[in-house]
């Protein structure tokens, strides 16, 4: 049954970023509920069905007035420690994972003839907006094999390859860890059936954003500030 709402409610704002106040415009809940008959132990027969629905609220951000759809699922089967039933929300579109870095859609620009990097990276970004965890993961190993490839030519196998980057300065010993730890992670999850949890995930996008800026963007910065720096006197 479809109704009109004045309520305002804690939601998701891609927009803003993390739970923001919305306006409910309008709000409809569908319900159902089972039923059937079970023998109990004393051989009679007694109702046990289940039951739940989902609620559905398009809803606009208080803030930059962004419009979605908030969708809510329950059921009685699915309880917390209460035994209340837990809400699956899921938003459309969905929930930002994290916020694409502000270079991305400069990218092009800034490194030409470079796009593959550009567009791989937004489809990793999809990816992780749609929780499909394993194809991120995937998607970033295949994106940090095209970077060093890029840069210091194919040696042969990862391990080779992430040395020679080393050695050309684009990363540090330390870093060197962190990328292995990246790419390890890449191949076990098409290797060895591991899936990333969303914390996971965060740490591989936290080493590759910083890679493709160390290998890509900061000599251009480097070269820009050094040209606005007025020089020494003799």
């Amino acid at each position: 049954m479809s109704t009109p709402s004045s309520k305002t409610i804690q939601a998701h704002c891609n927009k803003c970023g993390g739970e923001r106040k919305h306006d409910v415009l309008h709000h409809e809940t569908i319900s159902w509920e089972f039923v059937d008959e079970v023998e109990d132990t004393s051989g009679e027969f007694v109702d046990c069905g289940i039951n739940g629905g989902t609620e559905y609220d398009m809803i606009r951000c208080c803030g930059c007035e962004t419009i979605a759809l908030r969708e809510n699922k329950w059921n009685s089967e699915s309880t917390d420690h209460r035994g209340r039933p837990e809400d699956h929300i899921q938003y459309y579109p969905p929930a930002i994972f994290r916020p694409e870095p502000r270079w991305l859609n400069q990218f092009g620009k800034m490194c030409p003839g470079n796009s593959f990097i550009e567009e791989l990276l937004k489809e990793i970004y999809v990816a992780l907006q749609n929780n499909l965890r394993r194809l991120a993961a995937m998607g970033i190993r295949a994106l940090l094999e095209h970077v060093m490839i890029a840069k210091v030519g194919d040696k042969g196998t990862f391990h080779k390859n992430v040395q020679a980057f080393l050695d050309a300065g684009f990363i540090s010993p330390t870093q060197r860890s962190f990328l292995d730890a990246v790419l390890e992670a890449g191949h076990a999850t098409m290797h060895r059936a591991y899936e990333p949890t969303k914390d996971d995930l965060v740490t591989l996008m936290d080493i590759t954003e910083a890679t493709i800026e160390s290998a890509y963007l900061h000599e251009q910065r480097v070269q820009r500030l050094k040209g606005r720096i007025p020089p020494r006197k003799p």
